[in-house]
């Protein structure tokens, strides 16, 4: 488990440090700054702990933000109180904060509330498997990745951070099928998905959008890290030995077509998706195996 703690206390850094260096994977701490929630998107942490300590209401901002981001909301969340008064506890109800610490913090109460978390994690992942994942690879499914969209765009246009999208299928992969069978298209599908879901940062959404191709998320990013990203992606690919189902290695190449939505970009979740798409055939067009962005 990777747990971030966000202070600008050094003596709360020590002490929870103390007390969780041998229950997490990672302990990280970030100051509580305007770049904060960059900071956590890069980090992807399971857990996150926030002192309630500093003065003003940039923290209740960061904490409605924390709360309520698409690609955030999900992160147990455990705040840290100075002391236990009326209204922390009204003004934490408002939001959706897993549990909470008061001032002076004990390591046993620390540590039983990280592993309530632990196991909550576990089964909300058990749960959105039942209900949100295509059977066959494992990716979200379509319906779920179309509710996901939506969010992450009205997101982006409030708080003016960017979004972008990429479309990839898989290239001549009729000809996997039609060379070695329906079963082997199947075991190609798997391992690709897991190959480009071990490569993506936690707060992205994969997606199958249909067939061979499929859809990836990638809130707060832009063209430029979008870019970077999606064409490492595509040199992995094109790296790695793929097996059929007797066993053969082969390799395979992927297309991705890319676009942004930015602020001053007021597009429907059909016209996103239609720019995307526009990118990907681009890219076929040119000779496959490359990345195309396309902007409005």
């Amino acid at each position: 488990m990777r747990a971030v703690l966000c202070t600008n206390r050094r003596s709360i850094y020590e002490t929870l440090f103390s007390f969780l260096k041998n229950e997490v994977d990672s302990f990280e701490v970030l100051t509580i700054k305007d770049e904060l929630l960059d900071k956590i998107y890069l980090l992807n942490p399971d857990i996150i702990i926030f002192d309630l300590s500093e003065r003003g209401n940039k923290k209740w901002k960061l904490i409605k933000k924390l709360t309520s981001a698409p690609s955030l909301r999900e992160i147990p969340l455990i705040v840290i109180m100075p002391r236990k008064n009326e209204s922390f506890i009204q003004k934490i109800c408002e939001y959706e904060i897993f549990d909470y610490l008061v001032e002076k913090i004990l390591k046993c109460e620390l540590i039983s509330k990280i592993h309530k978390a632990k196991q909550m994690i576990e089964i909300n992942k058990e749960l959105k498997q039942l209900i949100t994942k295509d059977p066959l690879t494992g990716a979200y499914n379509r319906s779920f990745l179309m509710e996901r969209i939506q969010e992450e765009i009205r997101w982006s246009l409030l708080y003016r951070e960017p979004l972008s999208i990429a479309l990839f299928d898989i290239d001549y992969f009729k000809k996997i099928n039609d060379n070695y069978g329906h079963l082997t298209g199947d075991k190609i599908l798997k391992e690709i998905v897991s190959l480009v879901a071990e490569s993506l940062p936690n707060s992205f959404t994969l997606g199958r959008y249909g067939g061979e191709e499929f859809f990836i998320l990638m809130p707060n990013t832009g063209e430029k890290e979008a870019l970077r990203i999606c064409d490492k992606l595509r040199k992995k690919v094109s790296k790695n030995q793929f097996h059929t189902y007797s066993g053969k290695k082969i390799t395979l190449t992927i297309s991705i077509g890319i676009t942004t939505l930015n602020s001053e970009n007021l597009v429907t979740m059909d016209e996103l998706i239609q720019k995307a798409d526009m990118a990907l055939y681009k890219a076929k067009e040119r000779g496959r195996n490359c990345v195309i962005y396309l902007s409005f």
